[in-house]
């Protein structure tokens, strides 16, 4: 596959690795915006190698890209399964956390046993996704800068105080708190069932603004930054060849969703990602981590403050680090 063709006034990891290649500038100033200043040392990489000098990264320059900065292959390779007897250590952790029994608000009652195990596999995933440099993870885990119209942890900063919680600088901390946050979002939109399809209530049935899956996430969500279509290429590419690490056993066990769920509608990329936010869950989670730190009123109950913020989920995520740990699995 094709990197996604990227161009003034995009944002997101692909911007930010053009950026390391081409400004010769501090790190404080690879922000991630494709500006004049980004546009320009394009148009002079463009030149220098007699492409087309239009500003834009599309397939001829990322191929020259690839060629003299030795760019990793895209999309991301997916990572090893971790070891069964870890798998099922995280499980039981899971299941016997207090978050499992917690009885969420809005007549939600207690989460699905399989949304608490999966959530908790699903942030194992991310966890050494970052630790072994993914771009994306690392988005997922950069500090709030206080943007509360685009940022949601940056929104629910006090409410993360309460619970003894920093979203403000980058690292392994502020990926928790996406998790301890997307625990209680997924519970608001889709009572934790993974293969919740879009509100038969609403009319609209188009394909790129039909809802889908744990966080109820449409494929317009994508315009927030180039991570979104980079996580999608990643998981469907790998669903071409060899089962990814979607955790869907894990999310389905006992799950059960009717045939109107299971619809989607429309066709093209919007129809794929409802699919593929249904099947694998984990896809969908990384979709909702990317989104709610770059496009929060997405997601209508984030902007009302209707995302329980609760310490159990944080105490669940801190074991799965600390199972890592002592697995060797990650630092």
């Amino acid at each position: 596959m094709d990197r996604p063709t990227i161009f003034d006034g995009d944002y997101g990891s692909l911007v930010r690795l053009v950026q390391k290649c081409l400004l010769s500038a501090p790190v404080d100033d690879i922000d991630g915006i494709f500006g004049p200043v980004t546009e320009e040392a394009v148009i002079q990489f463009q030149d220098k190698h007699n492409l087309a000098n239009d500003g834009i990264v599309g397939p001829q320059t990322w191929a020259k890209l690839e060629e003299v900065f030795d760019l990793p292959p895209y999309p991301t390779r997916m990572l090893e399964p971790l070891a069964s007897d870890v798998i099922d250590e995280i499980e039981t952790a899971a299941a016997e956390s207090d978050v499992a029994d917690l009885i969420w608000a809005d007549d939600r009652g207690v989460a699905p046993l399989a949304y608490t195990k999966g959530m908790a596999l699903a942030y194992a995933t991310c966890v050494r996704k970052f630790e072994r440099g993914d771009m994306t993870a690392h988005e997922i885990a950069r500090g709030d800068n206080g943007d509360t119209n685009y940022d949601a942890l940056a929104l629910y900063r006090k409410e993360f105080m309460r619970i003894g919680m920093r979203t403000d600088v980058a690292g392994r901390e502020t990926l928790r708190a996406v998790f301890v946050f997307l625990m209680g979002l997924g519970m608001r939109e889709s009572s934790g069932e993974h293969c919740c399809g879009r509100d038969q209530s609403a009319e609209n049935v188009e394909s790129d603004t039909c809802e889908a899956g744990l966080f109820q996430t449409s494929w317009n969500y994508h315009v927030c930054c180039t991570d979104a279509e980079m996580l999608f290429d990643e998981y469907r590419h790998a669903l071409e060849g060899k089962e990814p690490q979607c955790q869907l056993t894990a999310f389905e066990d006992g799950v059960s969703c009717s045939g109107d769920d299971w619809e989607n509608y429309g066709s093209g990329t919007g129809a794929e990602f409802q699919e593929l936010s249904k099947v694998c869950p984990a896809f969908a989670v990384e979709s909702a981590a990317i989104g709610i730190r770059n496009l929060r009123k997405h997601w209508g109950p984030i902007g009302r403050m209707e995302v329980r913020i609760v310490p159990e989920a944080e105490a669940m995520f801190s074991e799965i680090d600390a199972i890592l740990a002592a697995n060797g699995s990650v630092a």
